[in-house]
């Protein structure tokens, strides 16, 4: 049981940090803490029950961080979405000051 969720948590830090490459130190900190406490809860706990219990918490805590990565990903493309279209924004001001400066010229 303690494998199998080993391998479920793992596959989950997988998933998120494929996801997003960014943040990864801290997100590898929480998700290794997650990984020791869930690991200790399991140790102390020998019925079937409670241990598919504390498995269902911590793969919720687990999602939790994958969504916290998530929205960080989502926040940082905006950002870098309206940067690009500052740039585009700024070319083509430029662009327009030149056909004027090239119009005035001939």
């Amino acid at each position: 049981m303690r494998g199998k969720a080993t391998a479920i948590l793992a596959f989950v830090v997988i998933l998120s940090t494929m996801a997003l490459p960014l943040q990864v130190y801290s997100a590898n900190d929480e998700y290794e803490s997650l990984e020791f406490f869930l690991d200790q809860a399991l140790k102390r706990t020998e019925n079937g029950e409670q241990r598919a219990e504390i498995l269902n918490r911590y793969l919720i805590k687990a999602l939790g961080l994958v969504y916290k990565q998530n929205k960080e990903l989502i926040r940082l493309q905006r950002q870098i979405l309206d940067a690009v279209q500052e740039l585009r924004d700024t070319e083509k001001k430029e662009m327009r000051e030149m056909e004027i400066q090239m119009q005035k010229s001939q």
